[in-house]
């Protein structure tokens, strides 16, 4: 049976926002006289743990956090931050083919304003329902954010794929009984992610297509 409906996860699923972590990052280290860091860096902070906060991330990339960089980066240098987001090759390719198929789309992420990221990029209109985590009670790995986003769409629950990254991503796809498609851009391999529970895995968003 083919599926109708799709909910995508954003960073690390559709965005590479280790570089927009990076920029900002590298500001930050401009501005509090801080070392700077590297893509790389970035990377295995940021993928080591799950659901990975700003403040578990420069803890992790300086050995300390402080509540002043938050308040720069909110002030002045989140902009900077979405200029920066590419999305993984491939993406506006597979959300255009879907949008062509009659897929209706939505969004679940654990972002505050998810929404703001789409428009930056140019991807906002693909997207029927946004939910990010200050639209729920709790943020994932519980399934609320799916939920809500297939209630928001009319979406059945046995129809619809979740495409995501990470074994949180997963958890809540579970719990809200959907398919989960996980893509190998987060640092899990697509071996190990059906060993975490995926429905499916593959290292490209297009991998998706002939689901729809």
């Amino acid at each position: 049976m083919k599926l109708k409906y799709a909910i995508f996860d954003l960073d690390m699923t559709l965005i590479d926002s280790i570089i927009p972590l990076t920029v900002s990052a590298n500001l930050l280290a401009e501005e509090f006289s801080l070392p700077p860091v590297t893509y790389e860096a970035v990377y295995r902070a940021e993928v080591s743990v799950p659901n990975c906060t700003f403040q578990s991330l420069w803890q992790d990339l300086w050995g300390r956090y402080e509540p002043r960089w938050y308040e720069a980066y909110a002030d002045h240098i989140i902009d900077t931050e979405y200029q920066s987001m590419k999305l993984f090759p491939g993406g506006r390719e597979t959300l255009e083919t879907l949008q062509a198929k009659g897929v209706h789309m939505g969004l679940a992420s654990n972002r505050d304003y998810p929404r703001r990221a789409l428009e930056a990029m140019g991807i906002g209109h693909f997207f029927s329902a946004v939910v990010g985590v200050l639209d729920v009670e709790r943020s994932k790995p519980a399934p609320d954010m799916i939920i809500k986003a297939l209630e928001l769409m009319g979406a059945p629950a046995g129809e619809t794929l979740y495409v995501c990254d990470s074994k949180g991503d997963l958890l809540a796809a579970a719990a809200a009984g959907v398919k989960a498609f996980s893509v190998s851009t987060g640092g899990h391999s697509a071996e190990d992610l059906l060993k975490l529970g995926a429905w499916r895995a593959g290292d490209s968003l297009s991998d998706i297509i002939g689901f729809f």
